[in-house]
């Protein structure tokens, strides 16, 4: 660092910033691995972290030294939330609300005096898990210092730390920093890795365009799934609101779609400005700070650039509203508010226009949000986007490694749903490991033999093992021969079932398993016969082993349709009932039914009753099913225990506006019938004997 005079020192160093940054969460520790090695442990360390006694958990510990009742202690802390940091301070503050804590701290002063001390003693002390700090190596009067000298440092399992917590490291002017992990930075890295491996492409993120109107596309139709900060259903819905077309506007909705500007409908006046429903209405000199947000007020930058240009306050000045305004120091605010309206008035705004301005920033600051911030993650949601629609095979198969259960039917609906030309196929012994994986060259992503139901990752890493080492399998007969006794029967069995061998045996029809089922049992293993449920007259069909598969790995393109038209007895129920593929296609107003598996359901309050709102997975389309309390009431016992399995529903459809999607509307002679109770029962239990499904 520059030695410069001891004035300007006192000066730089009154301010300096919490610097967050994000890394890969892998590669963390090679960040704070540099700083040491950059600055070196002279001038750089971890910061501390202690925990303390809670306030309610220290009048419970004294008063029981001194004897006093529990019941009494329960009573007098009932309304201390021993997760929030109290201070002695708030103790006394409680006591002139509660008569009976008041009464409590009058006859027991003792207590009171020891809970003040306690809580003020470490009990425990750690490393922060992301805080860092670096010293300047000069002083305030430009003499040589290092760490030791500024700071009681200690060291923590060989790690050297601050014994200052990060707060006091903050009054005492030094610099930290907040080494954060980010994980979609590591789908980044991973997604990157996949493409240089597939076609040999090296991607550099800082390279890639802001100007993809194919992105954009993407982001005007609410396709969003598993992308970065946009993938919640309201982002989705907000979207289709916005119609982004630039990256500005992505970062204008970070900023807006949260709580504090959805309560003043702040997001709904920038959709309706940029599409047109609304006119801009700029304020008086300051256009040209507001244009890229159509005229409304969005960042604290914006507030800190009015207040400098219209106000003529100093930056100093400005910087120190933003801080006001995180802190909540409505006082200092206030002042600088009758600072700012003088400014612009002398400036040659009107009294009454600087006024409203004023008034405007001022209701504004409740909620305003930082650009920066807001910039910087709707730069890694724009990337994450460019992935999806450049590199959609990379993109989703790291999407899908990652993705949770009850996630990768939302994405594969979503894949289905953008249309790309991507061939999901089940397990496989030659293409599938431990994850998801890809095949390049047929444009292809395979389930990962760790989601087969009796197939456990010892088997799983067995089979890995042996096919990276002596090449790919051709047949089940080499299969079980290459294979260590580690994969069993059992584990060869639900492969079989699953579909591993598909490919391998050269297998057209699901159906055509049975013979190779039968021919491992018997014929290798010296089976007597298949099991019962594998000789029944449904276990010939095609159906049944799709059923089969998707039991045992969650994966399968069912035929919804035969099995609700041989389950339901009603024939005019059956004659409606479309597909995934026809419920897309059909019209507003026309009345159908649909099948699929029942993942997902809520009910809300409205006027005249509680209406539910259910999804179904019908061949990873997702179909939005909302009942009306009508409706709702009549089956509101039994669709808790129907969750799981799978039901027919008929109804009207209706395009959901929030969502741009069709969805199914209860009408007066809407149905919903149970079809199968998790796979397992009823019908499936009928048709296909007693094998297990779920």
């Amino acid at each position: 660092m520059v030695k410069v005079k001891s004035v300007k020192v006192r000066k730089f160093f009154s301010d300096l910033p919490d610097v967050d940054l994000d890394f890969e969460t892998s590669g963390r520790d090679k960040v704070k691995n540099y700083i040491k090695e950059k600055y070196g442990s002279d001038y750089s360390c971890s910061v501390g972290s202690y925990t303390r006694m809670k306030l309610k958990t220290c009048i419970k510990d004294f008063a029981k030294v001194k004897g006093l009742s529990f019941d009494l202690t329960n009573k007098i802390t009932k309304d201390i939330d021993d997760q929030i940091e109290y201070t002695w301070g708030d103790l006394i503050s409680y006591a002139s609300r509660s008569k009976l804590l008041y009464k409590f701290v009058q006859d027991n002063p003792d207590i009171v005096h020891m809970c003040k001390y306690a809580m003020m003693v470490p009990k425990a002390e750690s490393v922060h898990p992301s805080a860092y700090i670096i010293v300047p190596k000069h002083n305030q009067n430009g003499d040589k210092t290092n760490l030791y000298n500024l700071m009681p440092v200690k060291a923590i399992d060989g790690v050297l730390v601050s014994e200052w917590e990060g707060k006091y490291t903050e009054a005492g002017l030094f610099l930290k920093e907040d080494i954060l992990g980010l994980s979609q930075l590591d789908k980044f890295h991973g997604i990157m890795d996949l493409i240089k491996k597939n076609r040999g492409e090296e991607i550099i993120l800082e390279k890639i365009p802001f100007d993809d109107k194919e992105v954009f596309k993407y982001f005007r139709r609410g396709w969003c799934e598993d992308v970065f900060q946009f993938g919640t259903t309201g982002l989705m819905g907000y979207c289709r609101q916005v119609k982004p077309t630039q990256l500005s506007d992505l970062i204008a909705m970070t900023a807006l779609f949260r709580p504090g500007p959805m309560e003043s409908n702040a997001h709904q006046d920038f959709a309706d400005i940029k599409n047109g429903k609304k006119k801009a209405k700029y304020d008086y000199g300051v256009e040209n700070i507001t244009e890229e947000t159509y005229s409304l007020l969005v960042y604290q930058e914006q507030m800190m650039s009015i207040m400098h240009q219209l106000g003529g306050l100093s930056l100093i000045d400005a910087e120190n509203a933003r801080k006001y305004i995180k802190k909540k120091m409505h006082r200092e605010l206030n002042a600088l508010g009758e600072r700012f309206i003088a400014g612009a008035i002398k400036n040659g705004c009107p009294d009454k226009e600087a006024h409203k301005i004023w008034d405007k920033m001022n209701a504004f600051s409740s909620y305003s949000f930082n650009k920066s911030h807001a910039a910087a993650y709707s730069v890694v949601s724009y990337y994450s986007m460019w992935f999806k629609v450049n590199y959609p095979l990379e993109f989703w198969t790291i999407s899908l490694q990652e993705a949770s259960e009850s996630e990768i039917p939302y994405r594969l609906a979503e894949m289905k749903k953008t249309g790309v030309e991507i061939e999901v196929r089940p397990p496989d012994v030659n293409y599938s490991g431990e994850k998801f994986s890809c095949d390049p060259e047929n444009n292809r992503i395979f389930y990962n033999l760790n989601k087969i139901k009796g197939c456990g990752d010892i088997a799983v890493s067995n089979i890995v093992e042996v096919r990276n080492n002596d090449g790919e399998f051709f047949s089940l007969d080499e299969f079980v021969q290459r294979v260590p006794s580690k994969v069993n029967k059992s584990n060869i069995k639900a492969l079989i079932i699953s579909g591993a061998f598909d490919l391998v045996e050269d297998l057209s029809e699901p159906r055509q398993r049975k013979d190779l089922l039968k021919k491992y049992l018997v014929e290798m293993k010296g089976d007597e016969d298949l099991p019962e449920a594998y000789n029944s007259a449904d276990s010939l069909t095609n159906a049944f082993w799709i059923m089969e598969q998707k039991r045992l790995t969650g994966f399968g393109e069912i035929d919804y349709d035969t099995l609700v038209r041989d389950s339901i007895p009603n024939k005019r129920f059956a004659k409606i009932l479309v597909n995934d593929l026809e419920f897309l296609g059909s019209r507003e107003g026309e009345t159908v039914a649909v099948a699929g598996k029942f993942i997902y359901y809520r009910e809300r309050a409205i006027k005249n009753g509680i209406m539910g709102s259910l999804q179904v997975d019908c061949n990873n389309t997702i179909i939005n099913i909302t009942l009306w309390p009508d409706a709702y009431e009549k089956y509101r016992e039994e669709i808790e225990d129907y969750k799981g399995g799978v039901i027919a529903v008929s109804g009207v459809v209706k395009k959901d506006k929030f969502r741009g999607v069709k969805t199914l509307y209860s009408s007066d002679s809407t149905k919903l019938y149970l079809v199968s109770q998790k796979m397992k029962k009823n019908t499936f239990e009928k048709k296909f004997g007693n094998s297990e499904h779920k």
